[in-house]
């Protein structure tokens, strides 16, 4: 796989690729996530980097030795009416070797304006930043990025998820077609929509009325290993919480099994019908915990928090919520007013 040297510096320097070198998914599936917020692994970090979509690898190189990553994805996304091509930073990670050197900290920011090079369209960049995380906030705003808003975590759990008989496989295209227009229209006023995910494995559910769609979602299978959580609080979860009946369930740290989902379509009223669709699919996938990631200010996130029951894994991670971190070349200044001002959408792929 061919690369280009974008930049160097001293004995290292960043190559970019279209595509991931076996390397570099080698640092990749073995690096912990997280730093100053919660320290976590992706157990199942493999699958989900077979799908990623449009992968660009800048890579952090001492010679041939790859000894840093970064992920971009490359996608089309809405913004309102707008239509742009955009880079989304999915994974950073730095090989065991130089881990807690200083080396990865000090070329994130390099990556992070390198991938803006030679692009000759208009592009919106943008990266998830733990709010926790001050380091890379820091790093991220020194490269020329932004904060566009808070994308807010939202737990949903159940000890005894009941089973749904209303639940229904989206399966062919006529159906892919009608959950798709739905989706559009309800995040017609959102930024960064985009729905590469949806219908992964064909795991896209509804519930009907009268043979109309009034709720949606689609699901994947998440597993983490949490390592550290910050605080005394977090210390006694990780610690205590797996000795714990029934807590255990929603949460193991060791093994924290959960679906995430995206693509939530919800017809204003039928709020209690989501909450139906989502305790159903617990129940489905033997899963008893699920989380999904909205914008602050989306006003269907406001709607389905003011009615569904969250349950308690909520209380768990509803401060979890990360910044949205943009740039962008070619836009104009009444673009960029009008990308500051909308809701924020997220594919729960992107967080898992």
């Amino acid at each position: 796989m061919s690369s280009e040297v974008i930049y160097t510096e001293g004995g290292y320097s960043i190559h970019r690729r279209n595509g991931l070198t076996d390397e570099a998914r080698c640092v990749l599936e073995n690096a912990p996530l997280g730093t100053e917020g919660v320290v976590y692994e992706h157990l199942n970090r493999d699958e989900h980097i077979e799908h990623l979509h449009n992968p660009v690898l800048l890579s952090i190189q001492e010679g041939d030795k790859i000894l840093g990553t970064a992920v971009f994805c490359q996608t089309d996304l809405s913004v309102g009416q707008r239509i742009y091509n955009a880079y989304y930073v999915r994974y950073f990670a730095a090989s065991g070797e130089i881990r807690g050197k200083g080396i990865m900290k000090h070329f994130s920011g390099k990556t992070m304006e390198a991938i803006r090079l030679g692009e000759q369209e208009k592009t919106i960049y943008f990266a998830s930043v733990e709010r926790k995380n001050h380091r890379s906030f820091r790093v991220v705003s020194g490269a020329g990025y932004e904060n566009l808003g808070i994308m807010r975590t939202n737990g949903f759990s159940r000890f005894f998820p009941r089973k749904s008989a209303a639940l229904e496989k989206i399966s062919t295209e006529k159906q892919r077609k009608e959950v798709l227009a739905l989706l559009k229209s309800q995040y017609e006023d959102h930024a960064l929509v985009y729905f590469n995910s949806l219908f992964l494995h064909n795991d896209y559910y509804v519930i009907r009325h009268e043979g109309a769609i009034v709720a949606g979602c689609q699901l994947h299978r998440v597993k983490w290993a949490v390592r550290s959580m910050p605080g005394t609080s977090g210390r006694l979860i990780v610690n205590l919480v797996p000795y714990i009946p029934l807590l255990n369930r929603l949460f193991n740290p060791a093994s924290f099994d959960f679906l995430g989902f995206e693509g939530i379509y919800c017809r204003p009223g039928f709020e209690s019908r989501l909450e139906e669709l989502f305790e159903g699919l617990l129940r489905q996938e033997k899963r008893y915990s699920a989380m999904y990631w909205m914008g602050d200010t989306c006003p269907v996130r406001q709607r389905i928090q003011a009615v569904i029951r969250p349950g308690l894994l909520h209380s768990f991670v509803q401060d979890a919520h990360t910044f949205i971190m943009a740039s962008a070349t070619g836009l104009t200044d009444e673009e960029m007013t009008d990308l500051r001002k909308r809701p924020l959408f997220a594919s729960a792929f992107d967080y898992t």
